[in-house]
C-alpha cells in the first residue's frame, strides 16, 4: 500500500466538509472529524440523523460531498479496491454468501488485490474467541443465527488487517457474554495491531465503557429553511 496509515503521523482517517443526503433529504452538513490510531470513536445522535449513512459514505458505498482522507490520501489516489480493504464496513445486517463459513472467510483472499494468503489459523482462533465453535467451519453461513453471522462478518473484516473498521451496531443481535467477547476482541485489535474504529451503537452503556470519545451528529445537521 502506498500510504501506510499505521505509521502516518497525522490522523488515520480525516473527514473534511462532509455533506450527505438520502432519499432527497439532507442529513449531514459541514462535518469535520479526525480518527486517530488506536482510537475507538462513537458516532451518536437520534434515530434517522444519518449515523449508518455516514459509515456507508466513508466506505464509498454511497455518494457524499466533501473529502475523505486515509493517512492524508484520497481514496482515488490510493485506489478504491485497496481503500476498501483498509477501511472496512461491518454492517448491522450481515452480508454473507450462500456458502460455508470457511468459504465466506476465504473469499476476500481470492480477489486480485488480495496481498496475502488466507490465514486459516488466525480465522479459527478469532472464531473461537468470539464464541463460535470450530464445528461451524463447514456449516453454511446463512444457516447460522443472525448473531453468529454478525461475528463471522467481523472475523472476515479483521482478517484483512484493516486500518479502520466501521462498525454499525456490532452487537445488536448478541447476548451479554457474546457482546463482551466482541468488545474485548476489538479492543485487543486496537491495542495490539494499532487499529481504529468508528462505532454506531444505541447501547449507551456499551459506548461509555468501550469507546474513547463521541461525535454527536446533531452538531452537523443542515440548517432548516
Amino acid at each position: 500500500m502506498p500510504h501506510d496509515a499505521k505509521s502516518h503521523n497525522g490522523p488515520v482517517l480525516s473527514l473534511r466538509d462532509i455533506a450527505i443526503a438520502a432519499g432527497g433529504k439532507r442529513l449531514i452538513a459541514g462535518l469535520n472529524l479526525d480518527l486517530h490510531s488506536r482510537e475507538l470513536l462513537s458516532v451518536c445522535g437520534p434515530s434517522g440523523c444519518g449515523k449508518s449513512t455516514l459509515l456507508r459514505a466513508i466506505a464509498g458505498l454511497i455518494p457524499a460531498f466533501g473529502v475523505v482522507l486515509l493517512a492524508g490520501a484520497e481514496p482515488q489516489a490510493i485506489g478504491w479496491p485497496v481503500f476498501r480493504r483498509r477501511v472496512v464496513l461491518v454492517s448491522q445486517r450481515p452480508v454473507l454468501f450462500d456458502e460455508k463459513v470457511r468459504e465466506n472467510l476465504m473469499r476476500p483472499f481470492t480477489y486480485r488485490h488480495a496481498p496475502t494468503q488466507f490465514p486459516e489459523t488466525a480465522a479459527l482462533a478469532l472464531l473461537e474467541r468470539l464464541g463460535i465453535e470450530s464445528e461451524r467451519w463447514e456449516q453454511n453461513a446463512l444457516s447460522l443465527s443472525i448473531g453468529q453471522q454478525q461475528r463471522v462478518c467481523l472475523v472476515r473484516a479483521l482478517l484483512l488487517r484493516p486500518d479502520v473498521l466501521l462498525l454499525d451496531e456490532p452487537s445488536s443481535a448478541l447476548d451479554e457474554q457474546s457482546a463482551a467477547a466482541l468488545e474485548d476482541t476489538i479492543s485487543r485489535w486496537v491495542r495490539e495491531e494499532g487499529g481504529s474504529a468508528i462505532v454506531v451503537s444505541h447501547d449507551r452503556s456499551q459506548v461509555a465503557r468501550w469507546c474513547d470519545r463521541e461525535a454527536d451528529l446533531r452538531n452537523f445537521q443542515p440548517e432548516k429553511n
